[in-house]
């Protein structure tokens, strides 16, 4: 099963729209993940119909018993997070700096002080119109942990394609190049890399290209809104000949993505040219992934 993950420098580029369309006409058995965990969208445009849902956890969180507890002040004093604070007698905890030592459960006299499985999110497995297989994720609110919860969709994804004998995994990855921008390159055949022509977005193309270099993986380049600015767009494809990145295709800036968006629907099922179009993408893409 070849991994390929869809990856841009900034937000807003079309990265996720592209997947979508995507996903409206490959024929092959396949299987797609969202990995961009913080912000994950993908489900909107394809399929929203929850299959399964279950917690994922990540490390620990410390928990008082405050019947237990008598305010003695030995975890406050010794916390090296500055995570617990005695108030009114009663040891609280606060979440945003705990880092799960369990330094406080050892020392608490009164054992009123426990670690609990710290819930970092969820994994989601989602029903598509196209009858592909989607699986996703949610962090919690003040969580960190992005990069393992992407690993660990990676990882029920593979299962799941193996379990259904998938040609391709298809990864929706996280803007930027943060933890989980790296996690999402863990094991990838192809990167496909969408940008706009901007001097930010180009910019942030170069930096998440480098990244993806030092992981010697083989990249294409899709330019989106090319027209916006014909002379930075030029310049994306003299990088990309430069870097020996090939230009997969590029589109113009057009409202019927944000149409489609506004629909919950792809825009390969917009207009018959919008579903040619990816078609013809999709073979270059599996072209260039041999």
């Amino acid at each position: 099963m070849k991994e390929i993950v869809v990856l841009s420098g900034k937000g807003g580029t079309g990265k996720t729209s592209i997947t979508g369309a995507l996903a409206a006409v490959v024929q092959e058995k396949i299987v797609f993940a969202d990995s961009d965990v913080d912000a994950s969208n993908l489900h909107l445009i394809i399929g929203d119909e929850i299959i399964k849902k279950e917690e994922f956890t990540s490390g620990y969180i410390a928990r008082v018993d405050s019947i237990l507890c008598n305010g003695c002040r030995i975890c406050e004093r010794e916390c090296a997070y500055d995570s617990i604070h005695v108030k009114n007698k009663t040891a609280e905890i606060n979440e945003m700096f705990c880092e799960g030592c369990g330094l406080c459960e050892k020392l608490c006299p009164a054992k009123a002080i426990k670690m609990d499985d710290l819930i970092a999110g969820s994994i989601i497995s989602y029903k598509t119109r196209f009858n592909i297989p989607l699986l996703g994720a949610s962090m919690t609110a003040k969580r960190e942990r992005s990069g393992k919860l992407v690993s660990e969709v990676k990882s029920k994804a593979r299962a799941l394609g193996a379990e259904i004998s998938a040609d391709y995994l298809v990864i929706d990855g996280p803007p930027g190049i943060g933890c989980p921008a790296i996690a999402s390159l863990g094991g990838a055949g192809y990167v496909i890399l969408v940008t706009e022509p901007t001097l930010s977005g180009f910019s942030d193309l170069k930096r998440v290209f480098s990244l993806i270099k030092y992981f010697r993986i083989k990249t294409g380049i899709i330019i989106n809104k090319a027209d916006i600015n014909p002379t930075v767009a030029r310049e994306i494809r003299d990088f990309a000949d430069n870097e020996k990145a090939k230009v997969l295709d590029q589109f113009f800036f057009d409202s019927i993505f944000a149409e489609s968006v506004k629909k919950n629907r792809t825009v390969s099922e917009a207009t018959e040219n919008m579903k040619r179009k990816f078609e013809n993408l999709w073979k270059k893409i599996k072209e260039e992934a041999e």
